[in-house]
């Protein structure tokens, strides 16, 4: 029997409103502001950055380098922080690590404003802050679906990605804005507000799981290790981990947009703050847009298909001396790039066996940040060829591993 435009509208109203219904849930509202914060800081953080390194330097290989110093720690650590997630209580693990973040953030704010800052005191600080979230990311990501259960966990997930990428889109423009108007200071107080707003937020968040101490350090390690075959043994699982090391392709493109702002598009910190704004407010509309369907079918082709997509969004970049087509070349990516985001870590979570959740997570935070080796190769190809190449070889790179994982693994193509 053919559905009817009202049966239609009525499935429709049910699914937004059994999205909505997560709203309800003890401890999520809090959970989904602690997690906006921390994107959004990361994000404002990258720009205030990059501009300020550029400022000091003028070296495009400086501003990857240490902007990829928090990479560098999280992608050697995190497979540790995903040990505490299962082994000890998720809520204080991620409340004690985010608020290490927001007192060094305080401190760097602190140099900025007095004028004391040198390019390489970003660098140790950057090293700090990425051990103080390797520690504490795994158990920040896994505490969502202990929150909210695996039957709401891809609404989670695209709720959590639409806030994120609220703060996104509005943190960058912001923060070239105080940038333009007020000076670098300011932007690094604003780092510092977001993630104390951050910290703060587990506070609220009740979660029924109970810590799972077990043994010492030695049987830490042999859990850790457990996690690694495990993850290696199943197919889906190890070809979405080996995708999202795809983000070393991502990384490429972060210090290339500064100079793209400055020396291509002659926009300035304003404009780079609504290039790298516009990369959030794809996001948001993508995630925004699972969120309202309540689910997004093909998760696992959808994290594939997305990638292409966002080549194509670096391409038309990497071609543009135009500032209107640039935004919406990047607002494509951010697009892609929300859906990508969603499929994955939602597949993360509910593919994966509840006891090995945690290390999973850690072993996908590590790989996430392999974005720093794109950060440092995207600052060394801008500066001794071209930041158009750059992006060119961001898109082709990350568009051979899509096409790799499609080929290899119908386990993850197939997965729902």
């Amino acid at each position: 029997m053919e559905s009817t435009p009202d049966t239609k509208n009525k499935l429709k109203s049910s699914s937004i409103k059994a999205s909505l219904e997560i709203f309800a849930i003890q401890g999520f509202p809090f959970l989904l502001i602690a997690n906006a914060a921390a994107f959004m800081g990361f994000q404002v953080r990258n720009m205030g950055q990059s501009w300020l390194v550029l400022e000091l330097t003028d070296s495009s290989f400086l501003v990857g380098l240490v902007n990829a110093m928090p990479a560098m720690a999280l992608l050697v650590l995190s497979p540790i922080g995903g040990v505490i997630a299962d082994r000890y209580d998720r809520r204080l693990v991620a409340l004690y690590g985010r608020l290490v973040v927001a007192i060094m953030s305080y401190f760097v704010a602190f140099l900025v404003g007095s004028g004391a800052i040198e390019w390489w005191h970003l660098m140790v600080t950057g090293v700090l802050i990425g051990i103080a979230f390797a520690l504490s990311n795994p158990a920040s990501q896994t505490i969502v679906m202990d929150v909210v259960g695996r039957e709401r966990m891809v609404a989670a997930q695209s709720l959590n990605t639409t806030v994120s990428n609220l703060g996104n889109m509005i943190g960058p423009a912001i923060g070239g804005i105080l940038v333009a108007t007020y000076g670098n200071a300011s932007v690094f107080w604003l780092i510092a507000a977001i993630y104390t707003v951050g910290s703060l937020g587990f506070i609220g968040v009740k979660t029924k799981k109970m810590p799972n101490v077990q043994g010492g350090w030695q049987s830490g390690f042999e859990q850790m290790s457990q996690g690694m075959r495990y993850s290696w043994n199943t197919s889906q699982i190890r070809w979405l981990l080996i995708m999202t090391m795809g983000v070393i392709f991502w990384g490429i493109l972060q210090p290339v947009l500064p100079i793209y702002a400055r020396d291509i598009l002659e926009v300035g910190a304003r404009g780079f703050g609504f290039i790298s704004g516009a990369w959030g407010a794809g996001a948001l509309v993508a995630a925004l847009v699972v969120f309202v369907l309540g689910g997004m079918p093909k998760k696992g082709l959808m994290s594939i298909l997305s990638v292409f997509v966002m080549a194509i969004g670096h391409s038309v970049f990497a071609a543009s001396t135009n500032y209107s087509i640039s935004l919406i070349a990047i607002f494509v990516s951010g697009a892609a790039g929300g859906i990508w985001m969603t499929s994955v870590f939602a597949l993360l979570q509910t593919a994966v066996a509840d006891e090995m959740r945690g290390r999973v997570m850690g072993l996908a935070m590590s790989s996430l940040m392999m974005m720093g080796f794109g950060l440092v190769l995207g600052g060394t190809i801008a500066d001794l060829l071209s930041p158009a190449l750059a992006l060119y070889i961001s898109a082709i790179g990350w568009s051979l591993l899509a096409g790799l994982a499609y080929w290899r693994s119908s386990e993850l193509r197939s997965l729902e």
